[in-house]
């Protein structure tokens, strides 16, 4: 079995997701600005765009876990997690795909954490995006030199390979 395809950016590279586009970073702005949260129509309204263009954009921050919503009646209330940087993408496969992105503390206190969010394509979906997260994992600052350790150990004895 290959070495799975991994894609990087570099914290040097300024680059805040692999494939954003200015107007998923006009979104995520525009969040940023609602606490409380927006709906898809508060946030086309005041970026100028096609509400459609904003729904599948949020479909895309969904499924990589950056932004969260809520149904109030008939509307969905959208709330960006926090500022995240793009680290890299691992492709486990044609259908499977694990997403690293490191999150900045949204409030005071918080510690900064890595998440890694896997999403596999699902052949059931109708719509744009036939990708849909299937689990993630957040991890702290403080605790990714263990996890590191533990996944190395683990490599070692189960799986013989030389980290």
């Amino acid at each position: 079995m290959g070495r799975p395809n991994v894609r990087k950016e570099g914290f040097d590279h300024g680059k805040h997701v692999e494939y954003d586009t200015r107007n998923t970073l006009r979104v995520l702005e525009a969040l940023e600005k609602y606490p409380r949260g927006a709906t898809i129509n508060d946030l086309a309204r005041e970026l100028k765009l096609n509400r459609h263009t904003v729904t599948k954009i949020l479909e895309r921050l969904l499924i990589e876990k950056r932004v969260n919503y809520e149904e109030k009646g008939p509307a969905k209330i959208f709330w960006s997690v926090g500022p995240s940087k793009f680290v890299a993408r691992i492709d486990q496969g044609k259908w499977d795909t694990l997403w690293v992105n490191v999150f900045k503390p949204k409030y005071p206190g918080e510690e900064e954490f890595v998440r890694i969010n896997q999403t596999k394509h699902d052949f059931l979906i109708r719509s744009s995006s036939k990708f849909r997260s299937v689990g993630a994992v957040a991890i702290k600052k403080s605790c990714l030199a263990e996890l590191i350790r533990v996944l190395k150990e683990v490599a070692r004895r189960e799986f013989g390979l030389k980290v």
